[in-house]
């Protein structure tokens, strides 16, 4: 019989949730300790999302549910500190709707592959996209609090913009990568008879 994990992956996963509404509740009071608890908070994030996949393959706990709930709980969370980037003016809109629009997309392009019995694979673009998006984020906030606690360090007020500006690039490449990788079902889709 197996040995049963410490804690269950699934109820790690899930207690990201509400942790990514109160970073961005923090980042928006525009406080040295507000930075600094948000950025605790976007680290917290990180390492449970890399911990909760260690447990459940470690302990053979993987389940259907947790793999569809892991990559929604890592673009809920991921999505609510970007808004939280822009609502404080470290990204521009139209790379919230970029990010956005690639996670929408892929989401269908999932939803439709599922329908004609297909599983649409992890990309390594994906992965790619994932890796720079939980660095990126971890950049953005190291230097808000260095910016906020040690001015005199000098660092550039244009980091956390730059920053995003490549999340988002990556982000777009990803979703190219995955349009063009899943044109073949996309395209069978479209051409399918009423029902």
């Amino acid at each position: 019989m197996a040995t049963p994990p410490p804690i269950s992956p699934n109820l790690l996963t899930a207690a990201r949730l509400p942790l990514a509404p109160i970073a961005v509740a923090l980042m928006v009071t525009d406080t040295v300790w507000g930075y600094v608890g948000a950025a605790v908070l976007a680290l917290l994030l990180e390492l449970t999302d890399l911990l909760d996949g260690q447990i459940a393959r470690r302990y053979g706990a993987v389940t259907s549910f947790g793999k569809l709930f892991d990559p929604f709980s890592d673009a809920f969370c991921r999505y609510t500190l970007f808004l939280g980037m822009y609502a404080i003016d470290i990204a521009d809109l139209w790379m919230i709707m970029l990010i956005f629009y690639r996670d929408s997309s892929i989401s269908f392009f999932r939803t439709v592959a599922a329908h004609r019995n297909v599983v649409v694979a992890a990309r390594p673009s994906g992965k790619l996209k994932a890796i720079v998006q939980g660095v990126g984020t971890q950049v953005v906030f190291l230097v808000l609090v260095v910016q906020a606690l040690w001015p005199e360090a000098g660092v550039p007020p244009s980091v956390p913009w730059w920053t995003m500006l490549v999340i988002t690039l990556v982000t777009f490449g990803s979703f190219v990568d995955y349009f063009v990788g899943n044109l073949t079902i996309l395209r069978a889709a479209w051409t399918d008879e009423p029902a």
